[in-house]
Order: structure tokens, then sequence, then C-alpha cells
């Protein structure tokens, strides 16, 4: 089943992040331009999340995820379980008997959402996901989508304007 893109308003919603390694880096890198307070549950931090910690773009609560981390504090708006694949369950368990939309990284059947390929080109953000089955597909459509937007800015950059007789496409 294919699901519906939704782009929703992040300023200033609290974004529950369980896990502190490689994939769990990724997302909060990506979450962290959109203007919401990334909350980081973990014993331990990736290299990029220690940084994004002492800079400011993450709270970091040092210890092992339990289910009142859901509860304590502001409702996070998703949770995002990108730890273990027995903490994930836990999460996802937790997330759905309280009616927290959840995004499991290690079982795509777990998730209420998939976290999508990002392309962000000033206010322009274009979201790519292959249905959580094929991330390699949607990594080379991000890929894709990046080259084109450089190449429209560039030539944007080039020229002083689009080409309106294309509709704005750079050779798609």
């Amino acid at each position: 089943m294919a699901y519906f893109p939704l782009f929703v308003d992040l300023e200033g919603r609290t974004v529950l992040l369980i896990g502190g390694g490689a994939v769990a880096s990724r997302r909060a890198a990506s979450l962290s331009d959109f203007g919401c307070s990334i909350m980081v549950i973990s014993p331990e931090l990736h290299q990029n999340l220690q940084e994004m910690e002492k800079s400011g773009r993450i709270i970091w609560k040092r210890k092992a995820y339990e289910a009142s981390d859901l509860t304590a504090g502001k409702r996070p708006f998703f949770v995002l379980a990108a730890g273990p694949e027995h903490v994930n369950q836990q999460v996802t368990a937790d997330c759905k008997r309280l009616g927290i939309p959840v995004n499991d990284a290690s079982q795509k059947e777990n998730c209420d959402f998939y976290f999508p390929g990002l392309v962000k080109d000033g206010e322009a953000v274009i979201g790519i996901t292959s249905g959580g089955g094929d991330h390699k597909l949607a990594a080379a459509l991000s890929a894709l989508v990046r080259e084109f937007m450089r190449t429209r800015r560039e030539k944007e950059n080039s020229s002083g304007r689009i080409d309106e007789s294309s509709g704005g496409r750079a050779g798609l």
C-alpha cells in the first residue's frame, strides 16, 4: 500500500528519537532544519549526535528507554525508534498504546509513517519514499532530485531567472 505524503509544520513541536546510532544521527540531522525540538534518549551517542548536542541542536537524555519517557514532559508529536530491534519493538508497542505516531527503523510493518529521503532547497522540500521496501531506490531518487535542484539553481544564478517557457523545469 502506498502512503500519502503529508507535510507538517514541526516548528516548536517535540520529536522523540530513541537510539543514538548512525540511523538516529541521520534522522536528527534531517529534522534539525525544521524547527522542532529533538529529544534523543540513548545510553550512548554517535559522534555526529554528540556534535549536535554540543551545538544545542538536540537534547540528550543519557539513559535507556522506558515507557514513561513517552509521557514525561511535553507529549511528542511523533517518535522515531532507531535503536536496537528489541527496544524499537517496545517503543512501538508503547506508542501504539498511547496513540503516538511512531516510525520503527527496524520493522516497516510497525511504522505509522515512513521517514522519507529528503531534498531541501530553500523553501522547496521534497520527500521521497519507496514504501519502506527499497531504501536504495529512495536514496537514488533523492540524489537525482538534489542534482536537478542544483542544476536549476545554477541556471537561475547564471541567467538571473528560470526559463518560464519550460514551466521552471530544468531538464526533467
